[in-house]
Order: C-alpha cells, then structure tokens, then sequence
C-alpha cells in the first residue's frame, strides 16, 4: 500500500467522524434524564487509600462541626467506616460520640442497634439493648426492639426477663399485651394467669378485666374447673371495680355485668343471670351503697331488659312493672297528696329513671305538702326524711351545694318551731355546712346550731342538739364555749320547768374531766341554792339525787369531812331512811385517818381499803342514832326500817354477838284495834322491847283512861 492510499482512507475516516451541532443537540437530548455520575477514582496503592481515607473523615468532621445535632450525617459516617473500611471499632465510636451529643435520641439508638443485628454482631446489639432500656426506661419502642430480638434468637427465658424489668416500671397496656401475647404463643396459659393477676392490679379499670375475660372464654374447656375460675374472673371484677370509686363510673362495667350474666345464660344458670341485675340495682337504688352513673344505670336496664324480654315472662318485663307501678303511686296521690308511703315509692321509681329534672320536680312536688298536724307526729318524722333525702341527694348525687343549701333553709322554714323541731334538722344542716365550706363551715355550723338553741327553747331544751354542740365545742377544744352552752342548757330547763339534775350532773362531769374542781363545787353549791327556792324546787326532784351526787364526789375528791357534814344537811332537810342508812354505810366506806396517813407516807399509786373496828364503831353510832331519832319521834315502821338495815350490816361486817344485840331491838307485831271517824278498824302495831322496859306497869290504864276521855270529848252530843 502506497502512503497516497493511507492519506486518502485517513481522510474519510475523519470526515466520518466529525462532531457537528446536531448531533450535539441530539446526544444533549437523548442523556437529559440521566443521572450526574461522579467520576470513578481508582487508587493504585496504599499510599493513595490512606490518602483517601483522611480526606473522606475530613470532609465527614467537617461536617459533623457545622451541625452536631445532624445524626443522619453521624449515621452515614458510620456506615461509611464499615462498608468501605470494614472497621467496627472506628464507626463503632462514631457512634458513640453521636449518642454523647443526645443520649435520648430514640431513632438513633434503634438505628444503632439495627446496624448491629444487620452485621450480626448479636452480643454487642444485646448489650446495646439493655444499654438503651435501662437508660430510657420509659422507652417502649427500646423495650419491644429487645424482647423481638431475644424471641428471635430464641432465649425464651432472657425474653421473660426482660418483660419482668420493664413491668417494674408499671408501663401502659401495650407492655403487658405484648408479655400476654408471648406466654399464648407458646399456650403457656397459666403463665397468662399470672400476668393477667398483676395485670389487673395495676391497670384495674374494665377494659383489662375484659382482656382476661376474652381470654378466659376463649380457653374455656367446659369442665368444673374452668367454669370457676370465669365466674371467679368476674365477680373479682365487679367486685373491684365497685369497690374503688375512681373506678365506678368506667363504663365499662356495664358492659362487663351484661357479659357475666350472658355467659351465667351459657351454663343454663338463669337465676343467677337474674341475680346479678337485681342485686346490682337493687343496692344501687334502695340501699345506695353503690352509687352509679346515669349512662351506667341506663345501660344495665337495657340489658336486664332483653334478658327478661328472652328468658323471662310478660310480668318480669321491667319496664311494663316500672310503668304500672308509676301510674298507681300517681292515683294514689290524686285521692290522697299527703300519702307519705306512695311519695316514697314514686320517688324511688322516678331516681331509677335518672331524670334528674324529673326527680327534682317530684320532689319538690312531694315536700309542698306540709301535714297539718300540731304536735309531733309519726307523719311529721316521715316527712321531715324526705327533706333530709332531698338535701343529700342534691348534694353527694347532683354536686349541688347552693341547691342543697336552700332545700335545708326551705326545710326549717316549715316547721313549727314554736310547737316542737327537729335536732336531725339542725345537725344535719350544719354537718352540711362543716362538709362543704372549708373556710367559713365551722361558724357557719355554729349560727346553725345557735338557730337551732334559739328557735327550740320555747318547746323545752332539744337533748341531742345540745348534746351534739357541745361534743363539736369539745373535739375542737373549746372549753369556754362548752361552759356556756351547759349555762345555757340549764337556763333554758329552769325556765321551762324541765328536770335539770341530769344536765347538772353532765355539767360537772365535764369539768371533773378537766380538773376544775373548785368549779364542780361551785356548780353544786349553785343548785342546792335554787332548790331551796320555791319557783325551782321542782327542777331537783329528787332533791337527794342532788345532794347524794355532791356527797359522792366529795367522796371521790377524799373531801369525807365536807362529805359527812352534807349528810347532816340533807338528813335536816329530808328525814328519810335511805339518807340514814347512807349515812351509815359511808362511814364504812371510807379510809380512816390512819389509813389515809399510811398512804400518804406510802409511794404505791393504789390504795387497799379494809374495813376496821373504826368503821364498824362508826357505823353502827349512826345506826343507833337514827333509831333514837325515830324513836324520839314515835315512827315505829322508820324505826324498824333502821333496825332491818342495821341488822344486814351486821351480818355482812360483824360477828354473831353483834347480830344478837341488834335482833335483840326488833319489836313484836301486835294486832290491835282502833276508831277512825267512828268506824273500828284492825292494824298492825310494833312492841320495841327497849320501849316495854321503860313503861311503868300501870301505863297502860292510864293510857286508856287518855284514850277514853279523849273519845268522850269528840262523841256528838245529843
């Protein structure tokens, strides 16, 4: 081949390939949608990937400087070390530092983990785990992350453990559906149990009890057994849901009760189906012990009345009854508007229905008709309770205070005052108050009950609402005011001639409790005072309950001087046996001198009273003075009263010489006969022996000759 040749075939190649503006514009055209490719590098040594290496970390630190908080670029940093480097130490560190910047960042700790599972570095991703829950404990997502990874590698048991920690930590429900979940995939049932015991304890509300009751019903076998531990599942429920008023309004419960009783229906067991509804209504509106809420209450009739409509008869139908019922308690109080009893019965119909306009409006209705009686009457006491359920009802049902507030004044308002009151009135309006006013309660409770005082003192003193102010005054410690209103409590009876002695004694009860004896002296002087007064005599009667209760506490007080010298004041005033015979028994009942000196020297804390030849001396000297006493003044059966008395004494104190000489007193009953206004009649005289020694022998014709002349002078001359 020539050069010529070469030249000529060269020159149409590079004619062929020249590059012109339209195939630009067509190759510019066809590559548009294609992606900017970075140009490839290629290291050809060690030297050039250390090279590498060191500006690639570069560029990520740079990066990482600008913003710490970027984890997306710690993230690639990190993948980049160990896709390119295959070094996990290095991009492990990375990590680590990113977790420093914010220790809390959630995404980051499960991308860090799943990094970790992904090369399946599985003890390092577990350590991570547990790094991660007990870090940020309240972490859910942590948590799950650890028990799905230890479920799939199998370590059941690190699994069950690890639900353990984080339930310690009282998580919400997904913790424990998911620790549930585990145990039923592989039919640890009883394991379920366990869980859905502790379960319901810290989550008690109805929607855990009816996870266990799903649970249950679903593993049902149909044996004994089994149908124990549902039954036991819901009465533990209700039980516990009642129980707790937090608790009580969870719907939730209806719709647990209305369960129970289909699944009673399952086991053919229709009465206690029955049961249920009607125990459960039943307390809630007669006894109202359980207290529930309208959306409740409605919901437990709608049940009870498809169970009647499907397994009762016509006549069980509630509503049909409720209805019935209603319209004869309302013709009832057509013909009769003060029929207590019908009231009642509608009230209790009308609460079932929770209307709470419609049970306002019937009782308003049923307390418009005031009996009409004057005095207290068995209808009055029934009418003042509607009052009381109408106040409470506003108050603990409906949480109205100010509505309640104005039932108790509309309450007082019409009642006679004048003719009698009502202590529960008065207590329970100021308990009300006590209850529902933090602030100004108490003395708002105290004008109540000064009302009360004040408005009742016309009728006599009301007991219990002195009674029931007084112990309030005590438990706040208020003396002085409990002084007053015992001054007060005992004006008013003298006032309007009521008995005091018991208010009196209550009087000085109260201050011997506190001590002040000087004022409980004080107290009784004052009242033995006004006996002695004509216009208050009649307050003290008996006049010797009064006087033995001063003597008795100067008993109690070792005052036995002040004592005895009473004794003498009442025996001058009141000439009775009882008083003598007291008398007598308390000068053995006290400590003689020398027994109050020996234990005064003594440091014992008790005393051991004995009875000596003192006491008896003692005792018997007022004996023999009471006798002479009645014997000076001719009173033959008082005198032998005292000789009976003296009698039993000896036999309990004394010896067989001492019982002779006292029988030896005792006189001989002699029937004899006498005239009264002309006509004879037979009695029954006493011979003392002591008195027949005394009598000359001839006394007894004088006597008689006395006698006679005495009826000659009265015989009616002719």
């Amino acid at each position: 081949m020539n050069y010529e040749e070469n030249d000529s075939v060269s020159t149409s190649s590079v004619a062929a390939s020249q590059v012109t503006s339209e195939s630009i514009l067509q190759d510019a055209f066809r590559n548009r949608d294609k992606p900017l490719e970075r140009p490839k590098q290629s290291i050809q040594d060690l030297e050039e990937l250390r090279s590498f290496q060191k500006n690639k970390r570069k560029e990520y630190e740079q990066q990482l400087n600008k913003n710490r908080l970027n984890f997306g670029q710690w993230l690639r940093y990190a993948k980049w070390e160990i896709n390119h480097n295959h070094d996990f130490p290095r991009a492990r560190s990375i990590l680590e530092r990113a977790l420093d910047v914010n220790i809390q960042h959630i995404p980051f700790w499960v991308q860090y983990i799943q990094m970790e599972l992904s090369h399946k570095n599985v003890n390092h991703a577990l350590n991570l785990l547990d790094r991660a829950t007990t870090t940020l404990p309240r972490v859910n997502k942590l948590w799950f992350l650890y028990v799905q990874t230890l479920e799939t590698l199998k370590k059941y048991s690190m699994v069950r453990s690890v639900f353990e920690r984080w339930l310690k930590w009282h998580p919400d429900d997904s913790a424990w559906d998911a620790y549930i979940n585990f145990e039923k995939r592989y039919d640890e049932y009883e394991n379920v149990r366990s869980i859905f015991n502790r379960y319901v304890s810290d989550h008690a509300y109805g929607k855990t009890w009816l996870k266990w009751l799903d649970f249950e019903l679903q593993n049902d076998s149909g044996d004994t057994k089994s149908t124990e531990t549902i039954r036991g599942v819901y009465e533990r429920a209700v039980d516990t849901i009642l129980a707790d008023k937090t608790l009580r309004t969870d719907i939730d419960l209806t719709r647990i009760i209305a369960s129970w009783a289909d699944w009673e229906v399952s086991v053919k067991e229709y009465e206690r189906a029955r049961a249920i509804y009607i125990a459960l209504l039943e307390q809630n509106e007669n006894h109202r012990k359980i207290h529930l809420s309208a959306e409740q209450r409605n919901k437990i009739y709608d049940s009870f009345s498809n169970f009647e409509k499907t397994h009762g008869n016509k006549d069980s139908i509630e509503s049909a009854v409720v209805s019935k019922r209603k319209l004869k308690y309302q013709k009832d109080l057509e013909s009769d508007p003060y029929d207590i009893n019908s009231w009642w019965s509608l009230i209790k119909l009308v609460q079932e229905e929770n209307n709470i306009a419609s049970l306002r409006s019937t009782f308003d209705r049923a307390v418009s008709k005031v009996p009409q009686q004057k005095y207290k009457s068995i209808h009055w006491r029934r009418y003042i309770i509607l009052w009381l359920k109408y106040a409470l009802w506003e108050e603990l049902d409906n949480s109205e205070v100010e509505l309640a507030r104005n039932v108790w004044n509309n309450c007082l308002k019409v009642i006679p005052h004048k003719n009698f009151t009502f202590a529960k009135v008065w207590i329970n309006f100021a308990e009300f108050e006590l209850r529902n006013d933090a602030i100004d309660g108490l003395s708002k409770a105290r004008k109540i009950l000064g009302r009360g005082l004040g408005q009742s003192s016309s009728s006599g003193p009301k007991r219990k609402l002195f009674m029931y102010y007084i112990e309030l005054e005590k438990k706040l410690g208020e003396w002085e005011r409990v002084r007053k209103l015992y001054e007060r409590w005992l004006e008013v009876s003298m006032i309007s001639e009521h008995e005091s002695i018991s208010i009196l004694l209550e009087y000085v009860e109260f201050e011997k409790s506190l001590n002040e004896i000087d004022r409980c002296i004080s107290i009784f002087e004052v009242a033995l005072d006004l006996s002695e007064k004509t216009e208050f005599s009649k307050r003290f009667t008996p006049l010797e309950t009064l006087w033995i209760s001063f003597i008795d506490f100067y008993k109690e007080e070792m005052k036995y001087d002040e004592a005895r010298a009473l004794y003498r004041q009442l025996l001058a005033k009141v000439d009775n046996t009882k008083v003598w015979n007291s008398l007598a028994l308390f000068e053995s009942s006290i400590p003689t001198a020398s027994q109050l000196q020996e234990y005064n020297d003594s440091n014992e804390e008790e005393f051991e009273f004995s009875i000596e030849e003192e006491h008896r001396t003692n005792t018997r000297a007022v004996f023999s003075e009471a006798e002479k006493h009645y014997k000076t003044k001719d009173l033959k059966e008082e005198r032998l009263l005292i000789l009976e008395f003296w009698k039993s004494y000896e036999a309990t104190h004394g010896d067989e010489e001492s019982i002779a000489s006292v029988q030896k007193k005792f006189p001989t009953v002699v029937k004899r006969r006498r005239n009264v206004d002309g006509v004879e009649e037979e009695f029954w005289d006493y011979i003392f022996p002591e008195d027949e020694v005394s009598i000359p022998k001839n006394a007894g014709l004088n006597k008689f000759l006395a006698n006679a002349k005495k009826w000659a002078l009265q015989a009616p001359t002719t």
